[in-house]
């Protein structure tokens, strides 16, 4: 039997989180990924960066890249900014989506491409 984990929504992770079994994460996550068997993300979840998972049932928000090499869903409450690839998709009413999705029975041995920091913004123009 696989062990469960739990993060609770007073946490907050700089850096990457790599877990084995189940882990229920409701805190935040900046700057890393979180890579892993059986995810759920609660409603204060919040991740800002990639997710690698065997399984994911998001209710929080993630802003990043999503590869799920079996089931995905995404309940009412979630947000997902960024690609998702998964080999089975399930999306409540309310659920929000915004960028690629690729459904693909072909998601077995994929990793995602290393995380590349974001642009910096433009500077101010000077008048």
């Amino acid at each position: 039997m696989n062990p469960t984990s739990t993060i609770l929504s007073d946490v907050e992770i700089t850096g990457t989180l790599t877990f084995s079994g189940e882990l229920q994460f409701d805190g935040q996550l900046h700057d890393g990924d979180i890579i892993g068997e059986t995810l759920v993300l609660g409603p204060k979840a919040r991740i800002q960066g990639n997710i690698q998972a065997a399984a994911l049932t998001l209710h929080g928000s993630v802003t990043g890249d999503v590869l799920v090499t079996g089931r995905c869903e995404l309940k009412g409450s979630a947000s997902l900014v960024g690609s998702l690839t998964t080999n089975r998709l399930a999306m409540d009413e309310g659920a929000t989506l915004i960028g690629r999705a690729e459904i693909t029975p072909d998601t077995k041995g994929r990793t995602l491409p290393p995380r590349t920091q974001p642009p910096a913004p433009p500077a101010p123009l000077k008048r």
